[in-house]
């Protein structure tokens, strides 16, 4: 098998992963309150096997740094969560409490409008989430070959030397730089 097929069949069981998660996530149903949250859960466990799948397949592993992982995850956590909270189908104080937030923050409008596509944020976090093996760790370098020869160092060629009476010294003193 070559490593394009393999490729394919890694994005198709990606692909068919998250489609079974998000089938699976029709079943359970919006209310009450416990199974929105388990269709938030499935529909993130969705994102997170189609984009871990991405990852592997194309070996983008260490694409994320420590920090810039933190931060978006931070930021998606308090986003996705303050929406997902505002659009739960049934009342609570937590719920209640964000509407209230919202609104003295001039929000509540643009939140509840949001609400209406959290299980789109919620697929995106769980493939934010596929980022973190990367930001947690980078993978280790090739080790080389005993019988490949060492890389030969980079060498640019040297400069035409025309007849516009060019600078033989400065020539020569690049030379012996990059030698």
């Amino acid at each position: 098998m070559t490593a394009r097929t393999g490729r394919t069949y890694t994005l198709l069981l990606g692909i068919a992963g998250a489609g079974a998660l998000l089938w699976l996530a029709t079943k359970v149903g919006p209310t009450p309150n416990w199974r929105y949250w388990t269709v938030l859960g499935l529909i993130a466990g969705g994102g997170l096997a189609f984009a871990l799948t991405q990852r592997i397949a194309y070996g983008a592993w260490a694409e994320v740094t420590p920090l810039g992982f933190l931060i978006a995850f931070a930021v998606a956590v308090v986003c996705i969560g303050w929406i997902a909270v505002a659009g739960q189908p049934g009342a609570s104080w937590l719920r209640d409490h964000v509407l209230s937030w919202s609104g003295d923050l001039g929000i509540r409008g643009f939140v509840e409008s949001m609400s209406a596509y959290v299980t789109v944020m919620a697929f995106g976090f769980g493939a934010l989430l596929a980022s973190a093996p990367g930001a947690i760790r980078t993978p280790a370098p090739a080790a080389a070959s005993a019988t490949s020869p060492a890389p030969a160092a980079y060498r640019p060629p040297a400069p035409a030397v025309g007849t516009d009476g060019g600078d033989q010294t400065a020539i020569r003193e690049r030379e012996h730089v990059h030698a």
